[in-house]
């Protein structure tokens, strides 16, 4: 495995996060922390940098998952996480290079009014409590108040070339845009299930090579085999002759554990194998039944707002392209 995958999943473990499939804290040898992944005009982006952004990301990723990833998933993940953090902080020294190419200029009681407002907010205005977490951060007044000053900076910019007009959207454009959204905006309606279950051990397999088989049924799944074939194969409950099928479950059905999973997934979604005491259950959705989806009138205003961010978000993102053709920007592996 590439060294700096092993030294990332280590951030797991940093934040305190358990996750399914068996990932546990990772030992490493000693990696390089802190080398310059980018730089941008003359200036520096670093790893400890990137990692920072990977780590919020990765606990709000691991919490939609409700912990049920696999070290495969959890390595594809933290790669395109980390891409897209070095991506974000690319345009942020694009921004804050051209702010000064301007001129720009922030003036302290700006500055002040911003911390003043962090502080209200997210210590109820207590400087001694917000001083006592800068410490445990590593942080001084000085940087924090430096942070602050780069993201007026970036937001003034922002906005500048976002605008705020009102932008109009046409009946077809929010026809597709409807299409697109309206699933998001369904009522649950009640899971249509498949289960397989297996016994963490037998006669003769070894409750070790009964998780292989329980990870290999579950590989085979998701390139396409048939769960049914496998479920009347290797299944051992009442639903194997029925290819595991489970039926359609409200949510006092099962027990809470299955049912939690169970509603997690996407129509065609393949749970990883779960712990269930003596046995191993896979589970698999085919989606639901009694879902009702609002109709176009009902989401026209949403479907409204979400056409006018996408466009101001085009042209953010043209805004950004056109300053990176102009940069100075070097990426390093």
């Amino acid at each position: 495995m590439d060294p700096r995958i092993i030294r990332r999943l280590a951030l797991f473990s940093l934040a305190g996060l358990v996750l399914a499939g068996g990932i546990t804290p990772v030992n490493a040898e000693p990696q390089v922390l802190n080398a310059i992944r980018a730089v941008v005009n003359g200036r520096p982006i670093t790893q400890m940098e990137v990692d920072g952004a990977v780590q919020t990301q990765l606990q709000i990723w691991i919490m939609e998952n409700k912990g049920m990833v696999t070290r495969a998933q959890a390595q594809s993940e933290v790669k395109k996480l980390e891409e897209r953090a070095l991506e974000d902080l690319i345009d942020r020294k694009l921004i804050l290079s051209e702010f000064t190419r301007m001129g720009g200029q922030i003036k302290d009681q700006h500055i002040d009014a911003t911390v003043t407002r962090f502080v209200q907010t997210r210590f109820e205005g207590d400087r001694e409590k917000f001083a006592a977490e800068l410490k445990k951060s590593g942080m001084t007044i000085a940087q924090f108040r430096d942070v602050q000053k780069d993201q007026i900076a970036i937001n003034a910019l922002r906005q500048q070339h976002v605008g705020d007009e009102i932008i109009p959207n046409t009946p077809w454009e929010k026809r597709r845009k409807y299409n697109e959204i309206k699933d998001e905006f369904a009522s649950e309606g009640k899971v249509k299930l498949r289960l397989i279950s297996l016994p963490k051990q037998t006669p003769d397999s070894t409750p070790e090579q009964q998780k292989q088989l329980a990870d290999s049924l579950r590989s085979r799944l998701q390139s396409g085999a048939s769960f049914s074939a496998l479920a009347t194969e290797y299944s051992s409950d009442s639903f194997a002759s029925k290819g595991g099928y489970v039926g359609v479950i409200g949510k006092n059905t099962l027990n809470p554990r299955l049912t939690q999973v169970a509603y997690s997934l996407p129509s065609g979604g393949i749970s990883p194998a779960i712990d269930g005491g003596p046995v191993w259950w896979i589970l698999k959705s085919e989606g639901r039944v009694g879902q009702t989806v609002p109709s176009f009138e009902e989401l026209e205003d949403e479907v409204d707002k979400r056409l006018t961010i996408d466009k101001r978000q085009d042209k953010l993102d043209n805004w950004l392209k056109k300053l990176r053709r102009q940069a100075n920007v070097r990426i390093y592996d």
